[in-house]
């Protein structure tokens, strides 16, 4: 029985037993290192799945901070209408989430692209600190920074 029924604990299970049943089975090196190579993208959709929402979560109102205060600024319509149009809900549901991921990450594009038109230093400094911690956040959820042999405990 799965006492922790998630999608990151199934693809572990998953994993443990490609490499505990299958891979003791195969003898052919270029298709063992195959199967590693694809029990690494089981272990990286794991890992992601465990903090995705909750890194989206936490972006969206940073995002959509900085295109009102573009907004505000500049008085300009379309980081407005971008910043008012991507409101964040309240629900957890994954693809609800990635919508509202998408529509905040417009508005901080057409922010960017506003500030990066204007050379605005001050908004161009704030924008690329956000990208900095966005790519960071990429990189811990995607890295895989648990390779083969992730522990499921």
């Amino acid at each position: 029985m799965i006492t922790r029924p998630s999608t990151s604990r199934i693809l572990e299970d998953v994993v443990d037993e490609i490499m505990r049943d299958i891979m003791p089975s195969i003898t052919d090196p270029a298709q063992q290192i195959r199967l590693h190579m694809l029990t690494i993208v089981l272990n990286n959709c794991a890992n992601a799945s465990e903090r995705e929402i909750s890194v989206m979560r936490e972006e969206i109102p940073v995002y959509l901070s900085f295109a009102s205060d573009v907004a505000a600024a500049t008085g300009d319509a379309d980081v407005a209408t971008a910043a008012e149009a991507a409101q964040m809900g309240e629900s957890l549901v994954l693809s609800d989430v990635i919508a509202d991921y998408q529509r905040a990450s417009r508005a901080f594009s057409t922010a960017m692209d506003l500030v990066m038109d204007t050379v605005n230093r001050d908004f161009i400094n704030r924008g690329e600190d956000i990208l900095r911690t966005r790519m960071a956040n990429e990189r811990a959820i995607l890295s895989g920074v648990s390779a083969v042999g992730r522990s499921a405990s």
